[in-house]
C-alpha cells in the first residue's frame, strides 16, 4: 500500500520531517520496530530510567509535527517513545499484509511495547492517537499505567466524525490552491491562536501533508465506537483534555466524558491544535496527572 502520492511527495515530506525534528531542541534516537504489517518508526528521547511514554499523533499527521513544541519539557520526565502511526504519513513503511480486515491495531501497539521491552506504559495521544490510547487502555488495562487523552479518544460514529472532519475543509478544499489549504490548517486552532505564525514550519508541514498523503492508507485502522462499560472499567486510568472550540472533537463526546464522570478539563479559547495551541498548559496537566 502506498502512503504517499508519488515518491516526490514521500521526498519533500521526509525533509521537511527532519526539519522539524531540529525544532524538538532535544537529542533523539531513531529506532525500525519489526511486525507482520511493516517497519513501525519510533523516535525516542529522554532518559530511559524515566518512566516510559507513548505518544501517538492524529490521523494525516506524523510524529515530527505533533510533538515540536512538546518532546523537549515531556523528556525531561519521561522516556518518550513517539510512534509513527502504520499508514500515516511519516516514516513508517507498511507491507503487504497490511491491509483491510487483516491489521491489529492493538496487536501492533503491544508489539512496540514489547520491542522496547516494557511491560507497563504510560500513554497519551492527540486526536486518533487519543482514540488509539483510548482503545489500547480498554483493551490492554494490564499494560497501562494511565492514559492521556487530547482533544479525542470516544468515538460515537466514526462515519460522523469523518463528515464533520471534512466539511471542516469546504469550501477551499475545493481549490486546493496553498493558500487555500493553509486556510484549512488554521480552522483547526482557536480563532485568537497565534501559534502558526510563531511557528510557520508547523502549518508549512501540515498543509504537505495534506498535499502527499494516500488517505486510503489509513483504511486498516478500524475505528471502534464507544462502549460505556468498557471505559468504565479503566475509568481511573484515564483523563480526557480538550479544547472548547469542538472543532473536531463534538459537544456530544464532551457531554458523554461528563456523564461518564471521566476526569477531564475542558480548557478555554482552545482548538484541537491543543498542545501546539497551549502547549505549557498540557504539559503541566499532563505532568500532574501521569505522575500523581
Amino acid at each position: 500500500m502506498k502512503v504517499f502520492k508519488s515518491e516526490q511527495a514521500r521526498s519533500k515530506v521526509l525533509a521537511s520531517y527532519d526539519a522539524l525534528i531540529a525544532m524538538w531542541g532535544v537529542e533523539t534516537a531513531s529506532h525500525q520496530v519489526p511486525s507482520r504489517w511493516g517497519i513501525t518508526h519510533c523516535l525516542t528521547a529522554g532518559d530511559k530510567a524515566n518512566p516510559p511514554l507513548v505518544l501517538l499523533h492524529g490521523v494525516g499527521d506524523n510524529s515530527a509535527v505533533m510533538w515540536a513544541l512538546n518532546m523537549k519539557e515531556l523528556s525531561q520526565r519521561f522516556f518518550c517513545i513517539a510512534v509513527d502511526t502504520i499508514g500515516g504519513p511519516g516514516k513508517s513503511v507498511p507491507n503487504e499484509q497490511y491491509v483491510k480486515g487483516a491489521f491489529r491495531q492493538t496487536e501492533w501497539l503491544s508489539g512496540i511495547l514489547d520491542h522496547f521491552g516494557y511491560e507497563r506504559v504510560f500513554m497519551s495521544g492527540v486526536s486518533n492517537g487519543a482514540y488509539m490510547a483510548y482503545h489500547y487502555t480498554t483493551v490492554h488495562p494490564e499494560r497501562i499505567r494511565r492514559t492521556m487523552c487530547l482533544e479525542g479518544g470516544i468515538v460515537t460514529s466514526p462515519v460522523k466524525a469523518m463528515i464533520s472532519t471534512l466539511l471542516l475543509m469546504f469550501p477551499e478544499i475545493l481549490a486546493p490552491t496553498e493558500r487555500n489549504m493553509h486556510r484549512i490548517v488554521r480552522r483547526l486552532i482557536a480563532p485568537q491562536s497565534d501559534v502558526f505564525d510563531r511557528h510557520p514550519l508547523l502549518a508549512d508541514h501540515l498543509v504537505l501533508l495534506m498535499k502527499s498523503h494516500n488517505q486510503g492508507a489509513m483504511f486498516p485502522h478500524k475505528v471502534k465506537t464507544y462502549d460505556e462499560a468498557q471505559g468504565a472499567a479503566v475509568k481511573d486510568k484515564l483523563f480526557f483534555l480538550l479544547g472548547d472550540q469542538f472543532r473536531v472533537v463534538t459537544k456530544h463526546a464532551a457531554d458523554l466524558i461528563r456523564r461518564g464522570q471521566y476526569a477531564h478539563r475542558i480548557m478555554e479559547l482552545t482548538g484541537h491544535g491543543i498542545n501546539h495551541e497551549r502547549p505549557e498548559a498540557v504539559h503541566e496537566e499532563m505532568f500532574r496527572f501521569l505522575t500523581e
